[in-house]
């Protein structure tokens, strides 16, 4: 694999210091690191005279020096327009819910200031730091109820949208009771007025994310552009991902160097061949390909090594485990295995299906009679965990 990845948060290298951490995702085989720089509240990771910190510590900043002392990658990691911060200071700003007006700390996909100020902010970034990468994550709508301010409306008017015809839709579909799925189905049909809309949408997103990227190309020309993408737009049908989020991935492949589609098995209720059809549909679309796999509350030790059993000979660059700090760490240490639990909460460790141990939080140990080939699963009080052992080949 060219990417062996892992999505993290900053309270990682705030509790435990960077070099632990990398250590760690060393022994793990981690290439690439996307780090959590900018995050929902919008407090940021690192040093800034544009955004707020979240706190006194420069996370990246320590992260980076740690992990390319050993060859890791860092990528910055933005949630793009979701900013509770920012949407406390500027409240027109927010993204505007269908029935409940700007109610949540989400900012409109097309609000001039917020781009603004995001391109501010990533310049600096970019100057400031040594990253190898900049990942967007929410880099889309999140719902069809959001979008419908005036401001909105107008936009989708401009792409030739009656509005009035979809208001009344909307009416219909919430706070009715047939859902969002009649856009779907008129989008299938043809409908040109949902197509307006769906056009719309997407324009919003392709310019928040274009403006985002071209800021960061410019300041660095070497920099690695990625996205975290929702896996229904890997679909033969894109009339969800196209209406519900904007969010197309023939518009990505223009835009990143590669994308990460979120193939979350268990949070889609699905398994491996589900997960080879996000990571082939991604592919097929002409998009370099790192899979992001369910490796946090819900997954298991099972799920994830079926997960990555079915992508053997996909078309694909690698692989990114959400996340790092939600799942327990095995790795050879001579002829046994030593283990982290990074969880709140005590695990139980089996190997082959004999009980081994108790590992209290954020505690690392050898597990005893346990050789890097067992079959290790995790538990807590409340159900099975996941852990992941580097081996399973791709």
């Amino acid at each position: 694999m060219a990417v062996f990845g892992v999505w993290m948060w900053p309270r990682s290298v705030r509790e435990y210091g960077a070099d632990a951490v990398v250590a760690r995702c060393r022994r793990l085989g981690v290439t690439d690191v996307y780090f959590l720089t900018k995050g929902m509240s919008g407090t940021v990771s690192c040093r800034s005279e544009i955004a707020p910190m979240d706190c006194e510590r420069d996370l990246l900043g320590e992260l980076i020096e740690a992990a390319h002392a050993c060859g890791i990658r860092v990528h910055a990691w933005f949630t793009s327009a979701s900013d509770a911060h920012y949407k406390e200071q500027h409240p027109e700003s927010g993204r505007y819910h269908f029935v409940k007006g700007r109610n949540q700390g989400l900012i409109s996909l097309a609000d001039a200031p917020y781009i603004d100020y995001m391109t501010d902010f990533t310049r600096e970034l970019c100057r400031r730091y040594p990253i190898d990468g900049l990942h967007l994550d929410y880099i889309r709508y999140n719902h069809l109820i959001y979008g419908w301010s005036e401001e909105d409306l107008r936009r989708y008017a401009a792409e030739g949208a009656d509005t009035a015809a979809l208001r009344a839709m909307m009416e219909r579909a919430f706070p009715g009771e047939e859902g969002a799925e009649i856009f779907f189905d008129a989008y299938r049909a043809g409908d040109a007025d949902v197509h307006a809309l769906a056009r719309a949408r997407r324009r919003d997103v392709v310019r928040f994310a274009s403006t985002l990227t071209g800021a960061a190309r410019a300041e660095r020309s070497d920099l690695i552009l990625t996205a975290a993408l929702m896996p229904e737009g890997a679909y033969d049908d894109v009339a969800f991902s196209d209406v519900h989020y904007g969010q197309n991935y023939e518009d990505a492949a223009a835009l990143y160097d590669y994308v990460l589609p979120m193939a979350y098995s268990k949070a889609y209720d699905k398994d491996g061949a589900w997960v080879r059809m996000v990571a082939d549909g991604t592919a097929e679309r002409g998009l370099r390909t790192v899979v992001g796999l369910h490796a946090y509350e819900g997954g298991t030790a099972d799920t994830l090594r079926a997960d990555m059993a079915a992508l053997q000979g996909a078309p694909i660059e690698g692989v990114c485990l959400f996340r790092e700090g939600a799942f327990v760490m095995a790795y050879p240490d001579g002829d046994n295995l030593r283990c982290f639990n990074p969880l709140d909460v005590p695990v139980r460790v089996t190997a082959n299906d004999v009980p081994l141990m108790t590992i209290d939080p954020g505690r690392e140990t050898l597990l005893p009679s346990a050789a890097p080939s067992a079959r290790l699963r995790a538990f807590t009080d409340v159900g099975e965990a996941c852990i992941y052992l580097p081996g399973t080949p791709l």
